[in-house]
């Protein structure tokens, strides 16, 4: 024991010897175990939502699909049968879709109001969730249909305590309060939930959605323990007998937020799994950086390995001599990844859960030190095969550990590769032409949805048609224009899809057979849209309320329009429009005399030359349709005021925007504006995000590895050094001398760039799959890579060799003592 604790003072007494080369080392092993435990986090994260729940792998979401497309919206009669014919082992449950949070208070106490997250559902849905009830009976609420259940967080903060059943509260919606009761309490969602509540209400089932799938306005959740049997069952239940179409199939609920789009595993946890490789990446990169530092250490002190076997040191303790020297550098890789993960928890930068971290940041450290003590194999081989060469009278091989030199290569070009190749694919989609201008253009949301977590929407109704002139009165702010846009086209949540037929198909009776194969964005704009957008065009056509006539719907196509429908000359075509063919997420107000735009005859004015749908899907057929500012129909979106503003001025121009909103009493917290820019950016937001941590992890895969190759250009230059001074005697040069050692350090370097090439190829291909726009980097950016790479080791080598050949020969020379 004495001795070891002669040996590990030893050892940190070598750190100082051994600076930054310890330096380094310490830092690679810790961002890599940091990286490998946050991705590792992660990962079992988003593959186990609502895990708090019991036996939460028995959960699944029901869904109508095939291989092509996925659907959870279902109609409420469906949910009734599954429920008898699946019989007791299979637990079902119906809920509507949720939306955003809704103001609630207790009656006559408006200060108590705050937002809370609601579910509608059935109460077999607490049954099928496991939550256990702590006040109230299910049966009552059941029987009542008019109560609501709270959860354990939610009565607290209403009423501070749990016994709140017959208790009422208030929830408040434009000013007006409806009073409810509480029927029931029961357990909060402790965690991340695919469906997370703070209150679930009555189902409230109207009876035009009985006995109706055309009314498809449910999901189901079950909950079952024999997963097979339960498939078999609902195969023997056919849609599309019952008029609806697709086939039921199950979705796992803690993975239905990645899953629930019919994408395969791999496709939908790829930046999870991509981020795990490129951390075990980290890793072996590490490990191999320390074992190539010690490597060389050890090797230039082989001498101090001869004394300790003439002094009776076996190998055994002569390797645990040389596992002791590693011990210091590993301990405190480990000690600054806990305390880089307790900082990263800190400040809020964990990806996943947060309580979990600490137990997998345990155990990566424990797979990676007995990595780093399994691979201190590699330096004890290689001293011991020294020490016995010493003996024999052997040259030692001049070239030592060089596939250590070929595996960091190989880490920092792939990374590098996947780096730049992402930074350059999004840099291309975030500045791409789109067809239209988007700077110096702000956006006031104004719209009336608000998405689950989101809260609840202010109501700019009253006020919308008045924003834009009221924008325009601050004029000194830098204020130039401004449009309010009922439809917002660049909104990629609110659609509208229309058929689109020639006069021959129509009276065919086409309009009336089954398909999707004609139908149309339909997207109606201001005429005065045009140039406050920019709005690009083939040959200048523009929407223009002079162009109108009588009958006709005045529209343009965009590209992929005009393709599906074989427009080649606007003046030539005929076209009409069929019935509305479907909406996502919209709200309608008034009477059929309101939909103007059905089976009316198209003037096409030309070709739209922009790009709506962002670069993850293809551009789909749109038609554009100029109407009036004050025209009025069916659709209530209401969607979104923009505001153009002089260069430089945002600033002034956002307070402006404030400063009209706030004398119409709108909250400050419910205003939304971005910028245009932004708000199309945000699509790309994630890609951004994890090119940006990628780059970074890059960069210390780079440091490590330049760090490598100085630790064994150190050592292989010290073996050589008598070998250079003998031909500096024989007359040999600088470059007679540089030339040997930069030739075999390159090659190296190229063969880690050619295997890098491969699997970093693949990669990035993979990922391309995600974007209708770019391609794949090709052999050009690797070769940019390397040649980089070459140029850093070629200073290395150039260092090193200059600082060995300034040492004087006589000395080099001179015997050993």
């Amino acid at each position: 024991m004495g001795l070891w604790i002669q040996n590990f003072k030893q050892a940190l007494r070598g750190l100082r010897h051994q600076g930054w080369q310890a330096v380094v080392s310490v830092a690679g092993l810790a961002v890599s175990i940091v990286c490998l435990t946050f991705s590792v986090n992660w990962l079992w994260t988003e593959t186990h939502y609502d895990s708090f729940r019991p036996d939460y792998e028995g959960l699944y979401v029901l869904e109508r699909g095939d291989t092509l497309w996925r659907s959870p919206y279902v109609w409420y009669d469906l949910g009734v049968e599954l429920d008898s014919v699946l019989g007791e082992n299979v637990s079902v449950g119906i809920y509507r879709p949720q939306r955003g949070r809704e103001l609630f208070c207790l009656p006559d106490r408006p200060e108590t109001a705050f937002y809370a997250q609601g579910l509608a559902a059935s109460t077999d849905m607490v049954t099928t969730f496991g939550c256990r009830v702590l006040s109230g009976s299910l049966e009552d609420v059941a029987a009542a249909n008019n109560q609501f259940i709270l959860t354990e967080s939610m009565a607290r903060r209403l009423f501070g305590r749990i016994d709140v059943v017959g208790e009422g509260i208030c929830r408040v919606q434009g000013g007006e309060q409806s009073l409810y009761t509480v029927g029931a309490v029961v357990e909060d969602c402790r965690g991340k939930s695919n469906l997370y509540y703070d209150f679930i209400r009555p189902l409230w089932v109207g009876d035009y959605e009985r006995n109706n799938v055309n009314y498809g306005n449910f999901h189901i959740l079950l909950r079952t323990s024999h997963l097979e049997q339960t498939e078999r069952e609902l195969s023997r239940i056919d849609p599309e007998e019952k008029g609806s179409t697709g086939k039921l199939v199950l979705t796992p609920l803690r993975m239905y937020h990645k899953l629930g789009d019919g994408s395969g595993f791999v496709e939908a946890y790829f930046y999870q799994l991509a981020f795990v490789v490129v951390a075990l990446l980290l890793v072996l990169s590490a490990v191999v950086n320390l074992l190539a530092v010690y490597t060389s250490v050890f090797l230039g002190r082989t001498r101090e390995y001869a004394l300790r076997r003439s002094l009776g040191a076996s190998d055994a303790q002569n390797a645990k001599w040389m596992l002791t020297e590693v011990l210091p550098v590993v301990f405190l890789g480990v000690l600054l990844a806990a305390m880089g993960e307790e900082w990263l928890k800190y400040e809020g930068y964990v990806l996943g859960d947060v309580e979990r971290v600490g137990c997998f940041l345990a155990v990566v450290s424990g797979c990676v030190v007995c990595l780093c003590f399994v691979g201190m194999g590699y330096p004890v081989w290689k001293m011991r095969k020294a020490y016995h060469r010493s003996f024999s009278g052997q040259v030692r091989r001049l070239r030592t550990h060089v596939w250590m030199l070929v595996v960091q290569c190989f880490a920092s070009a792939l990374l590098l590769f996947l780096s730049l190749g992402m930074q350059r694919q999004i840099s291309g989609m975030v500045h791409s032409d789109l067809g239209f201008e988007r700077n110096n253009i702000l956006r006031l949301y104004t719209g009336w949805m608000a998405f689950p977590g989101q809260d609840e929407v202010y109501d700019y109704v009253p006020i919308f048609e008045s924003l834009p002139q009221e924008f325009r009165k601050e004029a000194g702010s830098g204020i130039t224009d401004a449009i309010a846009m009922n439809s917002d086209i660049f909104n990629p949540v609110t659609k509208h899809y229309i058929s689109v037929w020639t006069e021959e198909e129509l009276a065919e009776g086409k309009e009336n057979y089954d398909g999707d194969y004609n139908q149309v964005r339909y997207a109606e704009i201001p005429f005065r849209a045009m140039a406050f957008f920019g709005i690009k065009s083939k040959d200048g056509a523009m929407l223009s309320p002079k162009a109108e006539q009588a009958g006709k719907l005045q529209i343009m196509f965009n590209g992929s329009a005009m393709q599906a429908f074989n427009v080649e000359n606007v003046r030539k075509s005929q076209l009409y429009t069929g019935r509305m063919m479907g909406n996502e997420n919209c709200c309608f107000w008034g009477g059929d005399e309101l939909a103007h735009y059905d089976h009316q005859a198209l003037n096409i004015v030309g070709e739209a030359n922009i790009r709506l749908s962002d670069f993850h899907h293809g551009e789909e057929a749109m038609m554009l349709v100029g109407v009036p500012e004050d025209h009025l129909c069916r659709f209530k979106e209401h969607d979104a005021v923009y505001i153009k503003y002089e260069e430089g001025k945002r600033k002034e121009a956002e307070a402006a925007v404030r400063r009209v909103l706030s004398r119409f009493d709108v909250p400050e917290e419910k205003i939304m504006l971005s910028s245009l820019d932004e708000y199309i950016s945000e699509n790309y937001e994630e890609e951004t995000y994890y090119a940006n941590l990628l780059s970074a992890l890059t960069v210390f895969s780079v440091l490590i590895t330049f760090s490598g190759v100085f630790s064994m250009l150190l050592y292989s230059l010290r073996l050589r050094r008598r070998s250079m001074a003998i031909r500096r005697v024989m007359g040999a040069g600088f470059r007679d001398v540089f030339r040997p050692q930069l030739r075999s350090y390159l090659l190296y370097v190229v063969a880690g760039g050619v295997l890098a090439y491969f699997p970093a190829a693949l990669l990035m291909h993979k990922w391309m799959e995600y974007f209708h726009y770019g391609e794949t980097p090709g052999v050009g950016l690797m070769a940019v890579i390397v040649c980089g790479m070459c140029v850093v080791v070629s200073l290395i080598v150039y260092g090193q060799v200059r600082r060995c050949m300034n040492d004087k020969p006589v000395e080099v020379l001179r015997p050993e003592s």
